[in-house]
C-alpha cells in the first residue's frame, strides 16, 4: 500500500491544475448522462434534437432558422445515437469550453488561469443545460475559441469562427459587432469583411432550399417588433444571473466589473479585455434586457441565453477572484491564501447545496412531470392503438416516446388551428394541457364539443407547479 501511495505521489506532483479538473468535470457528466434521464428542458431542447434527428431525412431542416442550421449540422451525427447523443455532444462543447476559457486566462495573463475553468464548469446552469439539446453550450464553445484565437493573434481562425455564431444562436449577430469594432481599434481593416463568411456560406448553401439569396435575413423568426411572450423589467436578467452562475461566481463577477472600471480608469486595463470580454458580456447583457423591456424580437426573458455567453462571464469572475485573493494584507499574510482555498471550496460546494440558485437534480436533471405523463399516454397507445396512423399532437417529446419521424406529415402534425382540414377519420389526436393551449391555441373545450372526435382515454395528474391533463382521441366520421 506504501508503496502503491508512493508510485502516485509524483504523478500528481506534474499534473496542472487544469489537468486535474477537465478528466473530473468529463467523469461527473458521464456520471450524470448515465444516472438522469432528463432533457434540460421539455420544449426547445427536445426540437432541437428532433431537428438534428431528423434532418437527414429532410434536408430542408439543414437550412432552418429557429433550429439553427449550423447547430443542426454538427449535431444529426450526434443525434443518431439518440437524446443522449446530443447530450453527449453539448458535454464535448462544455468541456472544450472550459479548457479554452483556461487558455484564454492565460493569454490575458491572469493568474490562477485554471480558476476561470473551474467557475465555467461549476455554474448551475451551465452544468443544467450541457444535459439538454439546447444550443447555449455550442454557441460558448465556438465563442470561448474564438476569442483564445483572437488574443493568441489567430486572427482569420478568430474572424471565421464568429462569422457562423449567428448560426448557432441569433444573438452572434451581436458579437460579429463586438470583434469587428476590436479589429478596428487593431486598424485590422482587411479582416473586416470576413466577418461576412457564414452568412456568404449559408445564403449561397440554403438559396437551392429556400430560392431567396437573402434567406438569411428575411428568414429570421425573431425579426419582428413584437412578441407573444410580453415583456417584463429591465434588470431582469441582471437579477436573473444569479441563478445563472450561482451566488460565489455572481459575487466575484460583480468584483471583477469593478476591478475593471477601476483598471480603465487608471488606464491599466487591456484592450482585449475591455472590448471583447467586458464589452461582449455587457452588449449581450443590455440587448436582451432591452428585448425584454419592450417586449420585441419574440424575447421571452429566459435567463438561459446567458449560458452562451459563460466563458466571458467566467473571466469577469477570474478578475474579481484574483482581486479579491491578491490583496496585501501586512498584518495577516496568510489571509489571501485562506480567502484563495475558502472560494474555490465554496464555488465547488456551492451547486449541491440546495440553495434556490444551486442545482436540483430532480428537478432539472430527472425528467418533468409532463413527460413522465407523456411516457403513460405512449404506452397507452402503443397497446391500444393499432395499425399505421397519423397523430395530430404539439408536445415535442411525444415524437420521442412514440418513436415517430416529427416532420413527415404522414406520421405527425402539428395541432394548430386548421387541424379539421387535415386530419382523417382513424388518425389520432392527442390534447395535452401545455403545449395544445400556450403554443397553438387549442382549448379541450372545442374538442369535446367536435362530433367527430372520439375520447379515448385520460390523465390526469400535476406537478409541483402546474396541473398536467392528456386526453386521447380519435377521428371519426361525422
Amino acid at each position: 500500500m506504501l508503496k502503491s501511495i508512493h508510485y502516485w505521489k509524483p504523478i500528481f506532483r506534474r499534473l496542472s491544475p487544469i489537468q486535474i479538473i477537465l478528466p473530473l468535470y468529463s467523469l461527473l457528466f458521464l456520471l450524470v448522462l448515465f444516472t438522469f434521464e432528463g432533457t434540460g428542458d421539455a420544449g426547445d431542447s427536445i426540437h432541437h434534437y428532433l431537428y438534428a434527428r431528423y434532418a437527414p431525412y429532410h434536408p430542408e431542416l439543414f437550412f432552418d432558422h429557429w433550429a439553427k442550421p449550423l447547430y443542426v449540422l454538427l449535431a444529426a451525427p450526434f443525434a443518431a445515437f439518440g437524446f443522449e447523443g446530443v447530450k453527449g455532444m453539448n458535454i464535448l462543447a462544455s468541456i472544450g469550453t472550459a479548457y479554452f476559457v483556461f487558455r484564454s486566462a492565460q493569454k490575458l495573463n491572469l493568474p490562477g488561469a485554471w480558476m476561470a475553468s473551474l467557475i465555467h464548469a461549476f455554474s448551475p446552469l451551465t452544468f443544467i443545460l450541457t444535459l439538454s439539446g439546447l444550443t447555449e453550450p455550442l454557441f460558448a464553445l465556438f465563442l470561448s475559441v474564438a476569442l483564445w484565437a483572437a488574443l493568441d493573434k489567430k486572427y482569420f481562425l478568430s474572424v471565421l469562427l464568429v462569422s457562423f455564431l449567428p448560426f448557432i444562436r441569433s444573438e452572434g449577430l451581436l458579437l460579429l459587432g463586438v470583434f469587428g469594432v476590436y479589429l478596428l481599434l487593431l486598424k485590422k481593416w482587411k479582416l473586416i469583411p470576413w466577418l461576412l463568411t457564414g452568412h456568404l456560406v449559408y445564403s449561397a448553401a440554403g438559396y437551392f432550399v429556400h430560392h431567396d439569396i437573402l434567406w438569411v435575413f428575411t428568414k429570421i423568426p425573431y425579426a419582428n417588433a413584437g412578441s407573444p411572450y410580453g415583456s417584463g423589467r429591465l434588470m431582469h436578467f441582471t437579477e436573473q444571473m444569479i441563478y445563472v452562475t450561482g451566488i460565489p461566481v455572481y459575487l466575484l463577477f460583480w468584483v471583477g466589473v469593478l476591478a475593471l472600471i477601476t483598471d480603465f480608469l487608471r488606464k491599466k486595463a487591456k484592450i482585449a479585455f475591455v472590448v471583447l470580454v467586458a464589452g461582449g458580456f455587457f452588449v449581450f447583457l443590455v440587448a436582451h434586457s432591452l428585448f425584454w423591456y419592450y417586449g420585441i424580437f419574440n424575447s421571452m426573458g429566459l435567463k438561459r441565453v446567458m449560458v452562451g455567453i459563460s466563458p466571458l462571464t467566467s473571466l469577469i469572475a477570474l478578475s474579481g477572484f484574483n482581486t479579491l485573493t491578491h490583496w496585501e494584507w501586512r498584518r495577516f499574510p496568510l489571509f489571501p491564501r485562506i480567502l484563495q482555498y475558502l472560494l474555490t471550496a465554496y464555488i465547488l460546494i456551492f451547486p449541491f447545496t440546495g440553495n434556490p440558485a444551486a442545482l436540483h437534480p430532480e428537478k432539472d436533471l430527472a425528467l418533468s412531470p409532463d413527460q413522465k405523463a407523456a411516457r403513460t399516454v405512449a404506452q397507452w397507445i402503443q397497446i391500444h392503438v393499432e395499425g399505421e396512423t397519423c397523430y395530430f399532437y404539439a408536445h415535442p417529446y411525444l415524437s420521442m416516446v412514440l418513436k415517430l419521424d416529427h416532420f413527415d406529415p404522414s406520421q405527425r402534425q402539428n395541432l394548430v388551428s386548421d387541424f379539421r382540414d387535415r386530419i382523417k377519420p382513424g388518425d389520432i389526436l392527442i390534447w395535452e394541457s401545455w403545449f395544445s393551449v400556450v403554443e397553438c391555441g387549442i382549448s379541450l373545450d372545442t374538442l369535446t364539443g367536435d362530433p367527430s372526435l372520439e375520447k379515448m382515454y385520460e390523465w390526469k395528474g400535476s406537478g409541483k407547479t402546474e396541473n398536467i391533463h392528456y386526453v386521447v382521441f380519435r377521428h371519426k366520421e361525422k
